[in-house]
């Protein structure tokens, strides 16, 4: 038995107990399509605004801790061990270490290493990020973000001459060395 067709008041028949239409199912089709790649491209987004986020945050905690080992050792009296504190790892200095931290290498081959982590190149007293998501940041190319604890001339006068400080600065990388 079929369904029995009934007409609306306009004179049209009704469709009784029938599924979607070829041209229904094909614009269905496109419009969730259309809505999944949205939904891709915002969780990409997503992901690398997280990245760059966290990647600020250690390197914030790292530039602070930098300089409180350097008050630290001021008030101590102990103002000329600050030498020795550079290109020493600051990430041995944070009370818990970021879970993206892999630890100390001597010269890693970079590609056998996970993306998205920190390391301490004791080679070159070097702290590394690996780039997960390479377009996060404006770095020219490279995959690798460096950093090092080094020593500068503070501009302030103390009693005991010029005052100074560690700081945790980028180190520019050349591209032929950083590409992985």
């Amino acid at each position: 038995m079929s369904a029995p067709r009934t007409m609306d008041r306009h004179g049209r028949r009704l469709r009784a107990g029938r599924g979607f239409t070829l041209f229904e199912l094909a614009v269905t089709v496109a419009v969730i399509g259309i809505l999944v790649t949205v939904l891709l491209s915002r969780m990409g987004y997503y992901r690398a605004e997280a990245e760059r986020l966290a990647f600020e945050q250690t390197v914030t905690a790292l530039r602070a801790e930098v300089r409180l080992r350097t008050f630290a050792l001021a008030i101590a009296g102990k103002s000329g061990e600050v030498g020795g504190l550079a290109g020493k790892n600051p990430m041995n200095w944070l009370a818990q270490k970021p879970p993206n931290y892999l630890g100390e290498f001597y010269s890693p081959d970079t590609k056998k290493l996970a993306s998205g982590n920190w390391f301490f190149d004791r080679s070159d007293g070097l702290l590394v990020y690996l780039l997960n998501q390479s377009n996060t940041f404006d770095s020219e190319g490279s995959e690798l973000l460096k950093f090092k604890v080094s020593l500068s001339q503070g501009s302030k006068k103390t009693a005991a001459g010029a005052a100074e400080t560690l700081e945790l600065m980028p180190v520019q990388v050349r591209k032929e060395i950083a590409v992985r």
